[in-house]
């Protein structure tokens, strides 16, 4: 796999920032740098590829639009590219271009399940910001069977699960994801979706040893109020809420800063 390909894939998976590009000075030293390569060395898929990642780190999307339609027409087989050009294409406000982009990658040929499964997943963003939830939580669920070590993945399924109000199919899916990545926002993220369930007997279970092990204990004060509140606990509810309010309080006072580090 070739050196721009690589980046763009690891991109997908969330393994480096999304649009990321190798770069020590800064994204208008690279546009430089690449632009010059190719007046050198002639235009290629990937350094064309390469200078869009800097041209939309620099919110040129335009710019990066037109290098990854020119990268796609010099390596129509790329299934990257596609993707990335499709998320420009709805970056800058052509959702309809981008779902056509998309299936355009999806009708290409590749050994990379992962590859399929971004491809996936940008087209449940761009279903989910149309409100078309069922479609995009199918999406979500394709690509989480081709590839399952991508936390924001996860988290972007809970979040249709909860505008759909799947919760049981919610908690299990977090469930999931933290047997398979091990990542602790996946567990707050199983807190709220708990709470939200109904399930406040479960939450506190979680909570209660979270709010004794963390230092800044504000947003777990304000998750337990919330449980007490659909227990019925109201004045335990109102005495958490009022602690957390004066904790973030004083993190707010310059006089009294509070330490930024939660534990």
């Amino acid at each position: 796999m070739r050196p721009a390909a690589v980046h763009l894939w690891l991109a997908a998976l969330g393994c480096i920032a999304p649009f990321a590009a190798i770069a020590h000075e800064g994204p208008e030293h690279e546009i430089e740098e690449l632009t010059e390569r190719m007046n050198k060395t002639g235009v290629t898929a990937d350094l064309l590829s390469e200078r869009a990642v800097e041209y939309r780190v620099l919110g040129k999307i335009p710019e990066a639009t037109k290098d990854l339609e020119r990268a796609a027409a010099l390596a129509p087989g790329s299934v990257g590219i596609q993707r990335e050009l499709a998320r420009v294409l709805f970056l800058g406000g052509k959702p309809s271009d981008a779902m056509a982009t998309v299936a355009r990658g999806l009708a290409l040929k590749t050994e990379e399940p992962a590859d399929i499964a971004s491809l996936r997943m940008l087209r449940a963003e761009i279903l989910l910001s149309q409100n078309e939830n069922r479609k995009a939580l199918e999406d979500c669920d394709a690509a989480l069977k081709l590839h399952r070590q991508n936390p924001e993945w996860y988290l972007m399924r809970s979040d249709i699960q909860r505008r759909l109000k799947a919760h049981k199919e919610r908690v299990a899916g977090l469930d999931e994801g933290i047997a398979e990545t091990g990542a602790g926002v996946l567990g707050i993220e199983r807190v709220e979706a708990l709470i939200d369930a109904g399930q406040f007997a479960e939450a506190l279970k979680v909570i209660e040893p979270e709010l004794q092990d963390s230092r800044i204990k504000s947003s777990w004060l304000i998750r337990r109020a919330r449980a007490f509140n659909g227990l019925g606990k109201t004045s335990e509810a109102g005495a958490d809420l009022k602690v957390a309010l004066e904790e973030i309080g004083a993190r707010l006072n310059p006089k009294t800063p509070y330490p930024l580090t939660p534990r």
